[in-house]
Formats: structure tokens, C-alpha cells, sequence
């Protein structure tokens, strides 16, 4: 991982250079518009972490609390995240009772960055953003729309909850289980 960092400031044209890196691995159906997710960390900015080598994105997660309706579609397997606007996003500080619905919404890495920590580097980073609200976080869930991502979804311990309308698979696990692993 040498000459990678993690960035403490992105701009629009990192969002750019995340969906190009999505679509090696996916189609555009399964992501959110960069424009959008853009909106997300402008307004949350603990909605990513990214990871890049001379100022080129190499990796990122989005990790971040939705609104409990968009929860419940995840659950039930009727919602794609394509489709996820700011308005879904949870803002972890109002509200501060109630619990907060985790999803962790995409893990990218460059084939070319691979099997080198990064991906572990990148979900401690983005789990560490909510270490003041921790105690509020029960569940974080995952939507798997390839079969890498489900590998990824149990080897860090997730359980498969149902298949999707949309052809991916939806696993969850307790966010303390989740935050232990990493």
C-alpha cells in the first residue's frame, strides 16, 4: 500500500473516479449516480472514506446510517441503492434515541490494490466515524449484487438474510460483531 492515503477531502471529481471504479466490477443499474452520492457527502460527510495513490481513487466504502422506511425495503429485498438519495441518508445527529439503521452500501477496491489491507484500512476508517453514536447502531446490512461481494459479506461474518428483487443478496449482522472484526 505504499503511496496510498486516505483522503480527508474529496471533491466531485473523486465521485467521478468512484463510479468508474464501481463499474469495473458492476453495472451502472446497481450505482448510486455520482452526482448523488456526491450530495450524501457534502451534506454527511461520514457517508465515505476513500483511499487514493497520486491523488487517483483506489478505494472507498460508503458506510452510513438510512432512514428506518429504507431499512425496512433493504430487509425486505425491494430496494436498490441505485436509487438512494440524500433524503434517505439518516443524519447521525438528530434524534440522538433513536436507533440508527447501518448500511454499509459499497466496498470498492482496485484489482491492482487488492490483498493488501486496504479493504480492512478503509472499514476501520468508516466504522471509527461513529464511535460517539456506537451505542445507537444495532444492525449493519449489506446489499450484494456480485458473488465477490457476498464472499466479502461472510467473511466478515455477515449472515444472508433473503435474495433481492433486483438479483443481489441482502446480508445483516450486529454492528458490534461487525466493528470486533475489523
Amino acid at each position: 500500500m505504499e503511496g496510498v492515503i486516505l483522503l480527508r477531502q474529496l471533491s466531485y471529481d473523486h465521485f467521478e473516479q468512484m463510479t468508474q471504479l464501481e463499474l469495473q466490477f458492476y453495472g451502472e443499474e446497481f450505482i448510486t449516480p455520482p452526482q448523488e452520492a456526491y450530495r450524501w457527502y457534502q451534506r454527511y460527510p461520514y457517508t465515505v472514506v476513500a483511499a487514493a495513490h497520486n491523488d487517483n481513487i483506489v478505494g472507498f466504502v460508503n458506510l452510513f446510517p438510512v432512514k428506518k422506511h429504507i431499512d425496512e425495503a433493504l430487509r425486505a429485498g425491494e430496494f436498490n441503492d441505485h436509487f438512494l438519495t440524500l433524503d434517505g441518508v439518516e443524519d447521525i445527529h438528530v434524534a440522538s434515541g433513536t436507533p440508527l439503521h447501518m448500511f454499509l452500501c459499497c466496498v470498492v477496491v482496485d484489482s491492482a490494490y487488492r490483498a493488501q489491507g486496504l479493504t480492512r484500512v478503509l472499514l476501520k476508517a468508516a466504522a471509527a466515524q461513529y464511535a460517539d453514536v456506537a451505542h445507537r447502531c444495532a444492525e449493519v446490512i449489506t446489499d450484494n449484487v456480485t458473488p465477490e461481494g457476498e464472499a466479502f459479506s461472510r467473511r466478515y461474518g455477515f449472515r444472508m438474510l433473503r435474495g433481492s428483487d433486483h438479483g443481489s443478496a441482502i446480508y445483516t449482522q450486529p454492528w458490534g460483531d461487525f466493528v470486533r472484526q475489523l
